[in-house]
């Protein structure tokens, strides 16, 4: 399992952060997500032997959010 941080500009609510939280548990391989649109920071614990990084990124931006590298 790995555990990473991703950051955002985007998110502006409590809303903002269930969607993304959605968007990604409903991917295989991700065991959890926690988003907060405070601090502009995604946390994910995924199995990068079913998912890739990049996978997360993508889903996050096709949810509307743009991720700041």
């Amino acid at each position: 399992m790995v555990v990473t941080k991703l950051k955002t500009q985007s998110m502006h609510c409590v809303s903002c952060e269930a969607m993304i939280k959605d968007a990604l548990m409903d991917l295989k391989g991700v065991y959890s997500a926690k988003a907060n649109h405070k601090r502009g920071l995604i946390k994910v614990n995924y199995d990068d032997s079913i998912i890739e990084k990049e996978n997360l990124k993508k889903t996050i931006e096709k949810a509307g959010y743009k991720i700041r590298e």
